[in-house]
């Protein structure tokens, strides 16, 4: 283990127009041993503070800079986290990028054609109003919840705003998890949790999640053409606080499970806007959904046009209908 730690990393940077550019080797394989931090059991979990992230732990981490990594094999960013945030922003991430909170940027980061894998939290979290991502044609992969643990694809934060287009995400479904166990973790592929204006989720294929897309705050952002495939217990793009937005174009199949549980967690669509969280002026259009408890859940202050609905119980209903629970899992 120490002899692997002691193995060298060439990092070039160069100047250009005042922004640094970060040039890893292409192919280099990037490992964290993060065993030899934690042997008399030290608490190493990241701390969210005033919008800012401490002692977060990456295998590569841009902080306050811009730059781009392409061609990499990043993994290894583990770490055992018990008592540490359950969601967010955890620890353990592929990539990392972040500010200290004061400066004001932008940073233009650009992380293209990487296999990210064994991560414990995030494969790639951008965080923070002066951070700019574009996450383009990586191969992301996750374990999902069958460990216990909540985990994550592309995480955009904070007021990050980010292209995500062209990446192939796959966390992991509940295994030997029961619906109801499975439903109280968190695997998804791309999350927007209070993203910048005008963020775009793009040509995504996404496979093997508690939720495809999961929007927990954006404006003015598309989601488009995405395929996602394969998602247990939530829903293919769950959407709550999404204002003035385009989902539209998207390819979701095998929402399940198809029983009571979906219209007890009130979940199970291809397409979910849950209700009482201010989504609004959305538009939801030309979407594909095959194999799911519903279609398209949508609000009243939304507009749903052109879905192609195969094999769901519901096409499309009103979520604003149904506060405590959604339609029977039966023939309507």
């Amino acid at each position: 283990m120490l002899q692997n730690l002691r193995k060298s990393l060439t990092v070039q940077f160069r100047q250009l127009n005042a922004t640094t550019r970060i040039l890893l080797p292409k192919r280099e394989i990037l490992t964290m041993f993060s065993k030899l931090l934690t042997p008399i059991g030290l608490a190493l979990c990241a701390v969210l503070r005033n919008g800012v992230i401490t002692g977060g732990l990456a295998g590569i981490h841009f902080y306050n800079s811009s730059g781009s990594v392409e061609r990499n094999a990043i993994f290894g960013a583990q770490l055992n986290q018990p008592g540490c945030p359950v969601l967010f922003p955890g620890n353990g991430y592929g990539v990392l990028v972040d500010s200290d909170g004061t400066s004001s940027g932008p940073f233009h980061v650009s992380i293209s054609q990487n296999s990210i894998h064994d991560f414990t939290r995030n494969g790639i979290l951008a965080a923070g109003s002066p951070v700019h991502a574009e996450i383009e044609n990586n191969s992301i992969s996750g374990v999902g919840p069958s460990t216990g643990g909540n985990q994550f694809g592309v995480f955009l934060a904070l007021g990050a705003v980010g292209k995500v287009d062209g990446n192939a995400i796959s966390q992991g479904n509940c295994g030997t998890l029961s619906s109801s166990d499975c439903f109280k973790f968190r695997s998804e592929g791309v999350v927007l949790r209070a993203a910048g204006d005008g963020t775009v989720v793009e040509g995504n294929i996404i496979t093997n999640t508690q939720s495809g897309i999961f929007v927990n705050g954006a404006n003015s952002a598309r989601i488009t053409h995405n395929v996602i495939n394969n998602t247990d217990a939530l829903s293919g793009i769950h959407v709550q606080f999404l204002t003035n937005s385009l989902i539209d174009g998207n390819k979701i199949s095998g929402v399940g499970p198809i029983n009571q549980d979906a219209s007890n967690n009130m979940e199970g669509c291809g397409i979910n806007e849950i209700s009482g969280t201010s989504n609004s002026g959305n538009l939801l259009r030309n979407n594909t959904v095959n194999d799911a408890y519903c279609g398209v859940a949508y609000v009243t202050a939304d507009q749903v046009q052109s879905g192609t609905y195969f094999n769901t119980l519901y096409t499309t209903f009103n979520s604003d209908q149904y506060p405590v629970a959604y339609p029977p899992a039966n023939e309507p």
